[in-house]
């Protein structure tokens, strides 16, 4: 079912009788029983489609009520952690980049010793498909992969949600990195990814937005949730990959496409003090500039700025 005007409550085959009846009297309310609080000058129709948004889920190739999601108790997902997963935001509704984003979800798997099989990843077209199906706006996607149970292949499924709400710029803490260099699950997109969401919620005390991950050897790795890029009298450049970081689509993007040269190397955190720009990169938000790492201030600087030209130019 393909959607290009507003969604809204007629169609509700999904949702058993008295859930209807409450979506039909009090979306918001249903929405806020779940903990999502909207504004309150979200139109109407937006709200049924939010509601569609975190009632429905992609599995295993269809539609279906989350209700309706069973994950086997004896899942090595959900014993181990031992499961991957990829989320990207959209372009009228199509998924940014999605086929890099598969090929890291494979390359993951191969590192990781995890069977999946290509057939059961959905294309870059499936997943429009069931972001029209569900909603006019644009979201973030997010596909998850189970290891599965001895003997039993994993699960395969996709959620979507609103865009958060975009950082025009962010300030960030340098922290040593929790993540030891051979531990790939804690590096890679997989289930076992508390560690980066608590070492980048542990800067807020301090007033930062997230923490910039340094190795042992005092050399920067990535943002607790983005790659970085600074910008040295000599030129760009991003930390070289050696196994301490996640390398993430749209650097990988910008390194092969970019109207100016960026270099791969290991960039020390005395070279900050050297440093003429700086800025994040990950699929949900592109390119976010960087305008303080701890007591060092950074402009918003012109090449940053034609890097955000040239990249919503190429997703147009």
């Amino acid at each position: 079912m393909i959607q290009d005007e507003p969604i809204g409550l007629d169609d509700l085959w999904w949702a058993e009788p008295e859930l209807k009846a409450r979506l039909r009297g009090d979306p918001r309310g249903v929405l806020a029983r779940q903990g999502i609080q909207l504004p309150t000058d979200v139109p109407e129709t937006l709200i049924h489609e939010v509601v569609r948004l975190v009632s429905l889920i992609w599995l295993n190739g269809q539609i279906v009520p989350r209700t309706k999601f069973v994950i086997d108790p004896f899942d090595e997902g959900l014993l181990f952690g031992k499961g991957l997963w990829e989320s990207t935001r959209t372009f009228d509704r199509v998924p940014w980049l999605w086929d890099s984003h598969l090929d890291r979800l494979r390359h993951t798997a191969t590192e990781l010793g995890l069977t999946v099989l290509p057939e059961r990843l959905p294309s870059a077209e499936q997943v429009t498909d069931f972001v029209k199906a569900l909603t006019t706006m644009e979201v973030v996607v997010r596909l998850n992969v189970t290891a599965g149970a001895p003997g039993q292949p994993g699960i395969v499924w996709m959620t979507a949600a609103p865009l958060p709400t975009p950082h025009l710029t962010v300030t960030l803490q340098t922290v040593a990195s929790p993540v030891p260099k051979d531990q790939p699950y804690l590096v890679w997109k997989t289930f076992q990814y508390a560690t980066r969401l608590r070492v980048g919620q542990s800067v807020h005390a301090a007033g930062f937005d997230t923490a910039l991950l340094i190795d042992p050897e005092g050399n920067l790795l990535e943002a607790s949730h983005a790659n970085i890029f600074l910008r040295f009298p000599s030129g760009w450049v991003t930390p070289s990959i050696n196994g301490g970081f996640l390398p993430g689509t749209i650097r990988g993007h910008l390194v092969k496409h970019a109207p100016m040269p960026i270099r791969e190397e290991t960039v020390s955190i005395q070279k900050l003090s050297d440093c003429l720009e700086v800025f994040l990169t990950n699929s949900n938000a592109g390119i976010v500039p960087v305008t303080q790492i701890d007591s060092r201030k950074y402009p918003v600087g012109p090449e940053t700025k034609r890097l955000m030209e040239w990249l919503a130019k190429s997703t147009a």
